[in-house]
C-alpha cells in the first residue's frame, strides 16, 4: 500500500543556522505548526496519515527540524534544544506568523511546551500527543539506527485494530530507514542525543519545573498503551480523577490543561489517525 504523497507540499527555509524543509497545505488564519518526534528516522512525514485532512481546516506548517529529514542534517552549532527551538521562532518570523497553534508528537511536544514557557505571547494553543520532557531518565536513543530497529520502533503501533495495518508499516519502515541513513543522519544529530543521554544536561531542559507557569490554552493526550511515564500512573489514576490529572500524584501539570486518554499507544496518529483529528480540531476550534 502506497503512503500519501506529500511531495506537492514540500517547501524549503533558509535560516540562520541552516536551512529547512517543510510542509504546507491549507489556507486562512488559524496557522498550525505540527511538531515530529525524535529519532534519526523521523521527520514531518510522521504527520502524513493526518497533514491532508487538517489542511482542509487549517493552515499546517509542519517542519522538519534542523538536524532531522531533510533540513540541514549536520549544523556548525547544534542541533541542541537551544538551537532548535529558536529556529522554531525564527520559522515563524520568516513566514510571517506572530501567533500559531502548536501540535507537538513526544520530543515534538517538549520543544513545544520550552517555546510556550520562552514566548508565551507566540503561541495561541498547544496539544501534547505522547510529550516527552517528563520523562526523567536519560534518552537511550544514540545507536546507530539500522532497518531492524526501526521496523521494531514501528511495530509497536502495528496491533489489532490500529490504522497502521502490517502492508502500511513496510512502506512507512523503508521510508524512515532513508531518512536515518541519508548523509551526515547520524553524525549530524549528536549534540541534541548528548544533551537527552546526559542525565546532568538533560535536567536543564525537563519540563517539570516550567509546566505550572505555561499560560497557553493546551490539551495532553496519550495512548493508554504508552509507556513512557508519566503515562502509565495518569491512565492508572484517569478514570478515578475524572480526567483532572491535575489532581495526580504526578502533579506537575499545566494549569486549566484539558486530558485526553486515547486507545492504542504512543503514536496516535498512526494508530486512531481520525480520532486524533477529531480532538486536535476540536480543541483547536473552541
Amino acid at each position: 500500500m502506497p503512503l500519501p504523497d506529500l511531495s506537492k507540499y514540500e517547501k524549503f527555509q533558509d535560516l540562520t543556522n541552516g536551512r529547512v524543509r517543510y510542509y504546507e497545505l491549507g489556507s486562512g488564519t488559524n496557522h498550525t505548526l505540527l511538531l515530529h518526534g525524535m529519532g534519526y528516522y523521523t521527520s514531518a512525514d510522521t504527520f502524513q496519515y493526518v497533514i491532508e485532512e487538517l489542511g482542509q481546516h487549517l493552515h499546517i506548517l509542519a517542519p522538519d527540524y534542523l538536524g532531522f529529514g531533510k533540513s540541514t542534517r549536520k549544523l556548525e552549532h547544534g542541533p541542541t534544544f537551544d538551537v532548535i527551538v529558536d529556529s522554531l521562532r525564527e520559522f515563524m518570523d520568516v513566514k510571517g506568523i506572530e501567533r500559531a497553534d502548536l501540535v507537538g508528537h513526544s520530543a515534538g511536544a517538549w520543544f513545544g511546551l520550552l517555546l510556550a514557557y520562552e514566548s508565551p505571547d507566540r503561541l495561541r494553543k498547544l496539544i501534547s500527543i505522547g510529550g516527552a520532557g517528563m520523562n526523567t531518565p536519560p534518552y537511550r536513543g544514540g545507536v546507530r539506527p539500522t532497518r531492524e530497529r526501526i521496523a521494531n520502533s514501528v511495530s509497536g503501533s502495528v496491533f489489532d485494530g490500529s490504522a497502521l495495518t502490517p502492508d502500511l508499516a513496510e512502506p512507512q519502515i523503508e521510508q524512515m530507514a532513508a531518512y536515518a541513513t541519508a548523509p551526515d543522519a547520524f553524525e549530524g544529530l549528536a549534540p541534541l542525543i548528548d544533551q537527552m543521554e546526559n542525565a546532568e544536561k538533560r535536567k536543564q531542559y525537563l519540563l517539570h519545573r516550567r509546566l505550572p507557569h505555561i499560560k497557553t490554552p493546551t490539551m495532553v493526550m496519550w495512548g493508554k498503551g504508552d509507556t513512557m511515564d508519566p503515562y502509565p500512573t495518569w491512565t492508572e489514576e484517569y478514570e478515578r480523577l475524572n480526567g483532572d490529572m491535575s489532581k495526580s500524584s504526578k502533579p506537575w501539570t499545566i494549569p486549566g490543561a484539558k486530558y485526553v486518554m486515547t486507545p492504542g499507544g504512543h503514536n496516535s496518529h498512526w494508530e486512531t489517525p481520525q480520532l486524533f483529528i477529531k480532538h486536535v480540531l476540536e480543541f483547536l476550534n473552541e
